[in-house]
């Protein structure tokens, strides 16, 4: 499998670049004591698709001082992301836990300004005060790539209703409902676009709607992880006699 990678170019325009040895390369930023140490070449893999399809339900803070991400749903997710970040990034220190006890939700950061820099300026992830967007790189890498960041995607932001009609993905920026469109499409998935109006929510949304059994079976190779969403998705195979094997 042939994976984009990272040229060093582009690492330069942003990083004050060291190469240790012929696998491993510091990057730093001026003023900044802390680099990180990413793999040379640095490939745009399945891990780092992964990472990137779960930071919908976390963000670069617009300072680009931190990652976040919370999960309340499904606390395994955040699990997965520390994983990823310290997978992908050798020298990154363990992520910082804070649960809020007002609602539940778990936090997982981490304070690393370098690192906050290289995802959204090298792996073209949003700030928190920007619209989301799916990174270019993640349409032209191979199909295991794209899988791995609909997967996650899915899992944060999806849900089957209970009619077991319809699987819909919704979020609040219509240029991310598009882009998950047109990411779908690369797997021969249909899909609708709708904007929901909700006067009495902060934001109004954009729903992406899936239909039809064989929009279903092709969906199946994205599926879902989260317990409740993958036992709803065997009841929905099983009323459309899917094989879900």
């Amino acid at each position: 499998m042939v994976y984009y990678f990272v040229s060093s170019d582009q690492l330069r325009k942003h990083f004050q670049v060291i190469e240790i040895n012929h696998s491993l390369t510091s990057l730093g930023l001026y003023h900044c004591p802390k680099p990180i140490i990413i793999s040379n070449p640095f490939y745009l893999d399945e891990r780092v698709a992964t990472l990137v399809g779960l930071l919908p339900d976390g963000c670069v803070v617009k300072d680009l001082m931190r990652i976040d991400f919370a999960q309340k749903k499904d606390l395994t997710k955040v699990d997965l992301f520390e994983d990823s970040l310290i997978s992908i990034f050798s020298s990154v220190c363990n992520p910082l836990r804070r649960l809020d006890k007002s609602d539940g939700t778990l936090h997982s950061y981490t304070n690393s300004k370098v690192l906050a820099h290289f995802i959204h300026y090298v792996l073209d992830v949003s700030k928190s005060d920007q619209p989301t967007k799916i990174p270019s790189w993640i349409f032209n890498s191979p199909r295991n790539v794209r899988l791995s960041y609909l997967q996650q995607a899915w899992d944060m932001e999806g849900t089957i209703l209970k009619k077991l009609r319809e699987i819909r993905f919704a979020v609040r920026d219509k240029g991310f409902a598009t882009d998950m469109q047109k990411l779908l499409l690369t797997f021969e998935i249909d899909s609708h676009l709708t904007f929901a109006p909700r006067p009495y929510m902060s934001s109004d949304q954009y729903r992406i709607s899936i239909y039809r059994k064989e929009n279903f079976e092709r969906f199946k190779e994205i599926g879902f992880r989260i317990p409740f969403l993958k036992y709803r998705f065997q009841q929905l195979c099983n009323k459309y006699k899917i094989n879900s094997g």
